[in-house]
């Protein structure tokens, strides 16, 4: 229970400054000079600080150093107009946005931080399995965090109402279209995860035993079919509101597949990635196609289709 306290605290206190950041950025876009100048130094001062710091870990060989390199890097390039307009052109965002330009400092952080920690962690991870109550906590809760984030990252209550987010965010009762192009990016997502099992189990055969171990603990609480569709929905729907309908409108589809490839650390620097950034990129493909819904129904599918075969099949 205090475990439970303290996750729900820190996710309100999440959500409360990304709120507050959202706000502050809004000002900022009506050319309020304070809140842009106070844009550059919430960004700038971290990044200049982590930039100088990772280099200098870097040159003496500490392994720390190319994270806290790469944190630096991602806070500071988007203050460089240059490289925001570079990004414009392979993106949909705004390069005079100060919404854009935070979030692309977020996303970019983010991603400094995440690559070359699995470069340096290069095996699956060690995982403990959960139990079946664990395990629907802990997915309600991501699924929680991620719709909240997505509603306030995409302006609620800020610049848009409820159904305005809703709307933004592509959420809306599937139409046939989109259940037919969820049904086929549910195949496709299967060939991208058999074209990284497979290079896997080819080119890294010692890995593989370690990822089958990561698979296998993640589903480990799974002891009926109502709590294998809970997983699948709640991971289905939380990940793509969030990636698809709430990142990929602004940053694109390559640099969104990358954040969810690399959010999926636990199975290490293996050719699994490839097949994980292959997947986000199917997924991304038909949100922008057909709408995040499409999404959701292909990667729930996907993701209640592996449970089953984990669980009472293989």
């Amino acid at each position: 229970m205090l475990q439970f306290t303290a996750t729900l605290f820190a996710g309100f206190i999440a959500i409360a400054a990304i709120f507050g950041l959202i706000n502050w950025c809004q000002k900022a876009s009506t050319g309020d000079k304070a809140a842009v100048m106070g844009l550059y130094l919430l960004w700038g001062m971290p990044g200049v600080l982590m930039f100088i710091a990772g280099l200098a870990l870097a040159v003496n060989g500490r392994g720390e150093g190319a994270p806290v390199l790469g944190i630096g890097l991602g806070l500071s390039l988007p203050l460089l107009r240059p490289f925001r307009q570079l990004v414009a052109r392979y993106t949909p965002m705004d390069p005079d946005s100060p919404i854009d330009y935070s979030g692309l400092a977020i996303v970019l952080a983010l991603l400094g931080f995440l690559i070359p920690t699995v470069f340096v962690d290069s095996e699956p991870a060690t995982s403990t399995a959960s139990g079946t109550e664990d395990l629907i906590n802990g997915v309600l809760q991501q699924l929680v965090a991620y719709l909240m984030i997505a509603y306030v990252a995409v302006g609620y209550r800020n610049y848009r109402t409820g159904a305005e987010a809703t709307a933004r965010l592509g959420i809306q009762k599937p139409t046939n279209v989109q259940i037919i192009a969820g049904l086929a990016g549910t195949g496709a997502a299967f060939v991208a995860a058999y074209l990284g099992s497979a290079l896997t189990s080819w080119l890294q055969p010692d890995s593989a035993a370690g990822i089958d171990s990561v698979v296998q603990s993640m589903v480990a609480g799974v002891s009926s079919g109502i709590v294998a569709l809970i997983l699948a929905l709640a991971t289905g729907i939380g990940e793509e509101v969030l990636f698809r309908g709430a990142i990929q409108p602004r940053f694109g589809i390559v640099i969104t597949a990358l954040l969810f490839t690399f959010l999926h650390a636990q199975y290490g620097f293996t050719w699994i990635l490839l097949g994980l950034f292959l997947m986000g990129c199917v997924f991304g493909y038909i949100a922008k196609r057909y709408g995040t819904m499409s999404a959701v129904i292909a990667h729930t599918l996907y993701n209640l289709a592996i449970v089953i075969l984990q669980v009472w099949i293989l």
